[in-house]
């Protein structure tokens, strides 16, 4: 959905009344209160930040996923929070493990100012309860809670092992030097359960990539699983795989790299990469002063997933008074100098989800990284809502790059 930049900018001569009048608020508010399990983790790379009310709870974490005990954690299960980057860089975090779970993440913060973590959890939960977690070595802390789940092992067998799985489907692209997404997983392997209860399945490494699977059965007889890929295969060819130790096995054939885009804007959005190559393309506009509100230059940024889908992005960056440069930063704190920022997101449904400037459940950072008559390159990352509301459907963007020409 193309942002209408005449309501934006209505809506900022607003805002820029009302700034006028207010003075800045700080939140003196300390989380405590915290129980069993608050064991610190670990925490290297080249960035320096901190966490939100390091002292104490994490500020509106965002727990995702169910946990149960005996019941594997799975790509759903997943902790997003805030931190402020002093410096950007390189960066590995976890918890320690607690209730046989531990929460890790890894990235790169390519600019200051406030972004966004997401910690994806591991492990088998071991007893019901409430533990609280703390990534890193000085962070904050959050709480997830434990309930009763089937703690008791299934027995099955694989019909057709050490043989060929039965006919499955293999979902997904598989290329070299690409990693797997949530997309890339194997339906349909065929067991012989003969004692119900959960289970937790993985295959050995194999050219850079395994896959893995977890869940329970609730009954005897004939059941399938699905299992999904993690990792970046290294080179094109057939490879085999087996779940657990007696598997079937399953071939995966991965294709050599593609040619790389040069015109693109590509993110992940809620751990899921994702890349726009279709329309990708820049415009700027100056805009005349119009009192209360000074002239402005608007930057707008925007491509599609592909010309047969609904999922698309738009960033829309607004300077007051001069022009956009390169190593511009547009985030919540830019806000209260005459930078602003409009995030548009179309997800594959139509959904539009969206990220403003002076809206605290949004917070977003883009950063211009080089300018010219001809393209605009720059990364970004931030939080995108449905309503602009607490408790409205929201998506986490990390990793976000661009590279896009003149329109």
């Amino acid at each position: 959905m193309k942002i209408n930049l005449l309501s934006f900018f209505s809506s900022l001569a607003i805002i820029g009344i009302l700034l006028a009048s207010c003075e800045k608020e700080y939140s003196a508010e300390n989380g405590n209160g915290l129980g069993t399990g608050t064991g610190t983790g670990t925490n290297s790379g080249t960035a320096v930040y901190n966490f939100s009310r390091s002292s104490g709870n994490c500020s509106t974490p965002q727990v995702r996923g169910t946990y149960q005990t005996g019941i594997a954690t799975t790509m759903a299960n997943t902790v997003v929070f805030q931190v402020t980057v002093v410096t950007p860089g390189t960066y590995i975090i976890s918890t320690a493990t607690i209730n046989g779970i531990i929460f890790t993440a890894s990235g790169t913060f390519s600019a200051a100012g406030s972004q966004t973590i997401q910690l994806f959890a591991s492990g088998i939960p071991t007893v019901a309860g409430s533990f609280n977690y703390i990534p890193g070595t000085n962070g904050c802390s959050y709480t997830i809670s434990f309930t009763g789940g089937n703690t008791s092992s299934a027995i099955f067998t694989f019909p057709t092992a050490p043989n060929a799985c039965n006919a499955v489907t293999v979902n997904g692209a598989y290329n070299a030097g690409e990693a797997l997404t949530s997309a890339n997983t194997v339906a349909g392997i065929q067991v012989n359960v003969t004692t119900p209860g959960t289970y937790n399945l993985t295959t050995v490494p194999n050219n850079g990539i395994s896959f893995t699977g977890s869940g329970s059965f609730t009954s005897t007889g004939l059941q399938t699983i699905t299992l999904t890929g993690s990792g970046t295969p290294i080179t094109s060819g057939a490879f085999n795989y087996s779940p657990g130790n007696n598997g079937c096995s399953f071939a995966i054939t991965i294709l050599p790299a593609g040619p790389l885009a040069t015109d693109f804007i590509k993110c992940k959005i809620d751990g899921v990469s994702t890349t726009f190559t279709d329309m990708v393309l820049f415009s700027e506009t100056a805009i005349p002063a119009a009192p209360p509100v000074p002239a402005t230059i608007a930057l707008d940024i925007s491509g599609n997933v592909s010309a047969s889908s609904n999922e698309s992005i738009s960033l829309s960056l607004i300077k007051m008074g001069t022009a956009i440069v390169n190593g511009e930063v547009f985030d919540p704190n830019s806000f209260l100098s005459g930078k602003l920022y409009s995030v548009d997101y179309t997800d594959a449904a139509g959904l539009s989800l969206v990220a403003t400037s002076g809206v605290s459940v949004t917070p977003f950072t883009i950063t211009v990284t080089v300018k010219t008559a001809t393209r605009v390159k720059g990364t970004f990352s931030g939080t995108v809502s449905d309503t602009g509301a607490p408790g409205g459907n929201v998506k986490i963007i990390t990793e976000g790059t661009f590279s896009v020409p003149a329109q």
